[in-house]
């Protein structure tokens, strides 16, 4: 699979070439790299709430369910819950940028080829369980923490618009627009994990210790619950959202420093070096 990208890749920069080789003497064109910084948590309480509604029964249930494999007349009475959010991530790739109206031109039209990794985690998941015992009317109370990420690495390919605003200045902005996808085979190789650590104590008895978790591909969850007849889609095609404001700083000769800000599927800071050719 390593290979197969890695041969798209080649494929991409070849369409690059032969399409410079054919319009570069109307135009300008300029070669760059970029690396940048991806999260989300721009929007980290909004999220630690929706996930935490949405988590909420799906949790509670879990712990319980492991609960009365040992104690199956033991049921809950109450739970709450708090959730702590992170993201984080990296994004690097290459750009051919052409400028139909010469070096000076205001407008650009850029291909580029892109690498994304992307990680969303629940650091904590603290939860607290009280319960009562049927038959004998004990009490109980279980405090379970758990944790859980996934890891998505895209691969996409992506037409961008640029406006340059007053582009002969030696440092002058610009803002960026573009679309671009990403096959959907890299969900398959998305790995997601999770763990839980709780402790049980029922009053008059000792304290018991619960853990468990799993880690898998997406792949490997989907085959698993299409095999118990369960349905699990996985979209062949992801779209990508770019919208950056930047600076572009004409450093010596031909080259030139970009440093710019923007939305890409959620938030970047991104630096980049480009040569004019």
């Amino acid at each position: 699979m390593r290979k197969v990208r890695y041969i798209k890749m080649l494929a991409f920069f070849l369409v690059l070439i032969f399409l410079a080789s054919n319009v570069s003497a109307q135009g300008h064109f300029e070669f760059g790299f970029h690396y940048s910084t991806w999260s989300i948590n721009i929007f980290k309480s909004l999220i630690e709430e929706e996930l935490s509604d949405a988590l909420g029964t799906d949790v509670k249930d879990g712990f319980v369910s492991d609960i009365q494999e040992e104690h199956p007349f033991l049921y809950d009475r109450s739970y709450n819950q708090e959730v702590n959010f992170d993201s984080n991530g990296n994004n690097y790739g290459f750009e051919l940028r052409w400028y139909p109206g010469g070096e000076n031109s205001s407008v650009s039209v850029g291909l580029s080829v892109e690498k994304t990794s992307m990680k969303v985690s629940i650091i904590e998941l603290a939860g607290r369980l009280e319960l009562e015992d049927q038959l004998t009317e004990k009490t109980a109370n279980f405090q379970g923490n758990a944790s859980g990420e996934i890891l998505l690495k895209p691969l996409s390919f992506h037409l961008s618009f640029r406006w340059d605003i007053i582009p002969s200045s030696r440092i002058h902005p610009y803002i960026t627009l573009g679309l671009g996808a990403a096959t959907g085979a890299f969900l398959e190789e998305a790995e997601y994990s999770y763990s839980y650590r709780g402790k049980l104590t029922i009053s008059g008895e000792e304290s018991e210790d619960f853990e468990g978790g799993e880690k898998k591909t997406l792949k490997e969850l989907k085959d698993e619950l299409e095999a118990e007849e369960e349905d699990f889609f996985l979209p062949g095609l992801i779209p990508f959202i770019q919208l950056n404001l930047g600076l572009k700083v004409r450093m010596i000769n031909n080259l030139h420093l970009l440093l710019d800000v923007g939305v890409w599927n959620g938030f970047l800071i991104r630096g980049g070096i480009s040569y004019c050719l």
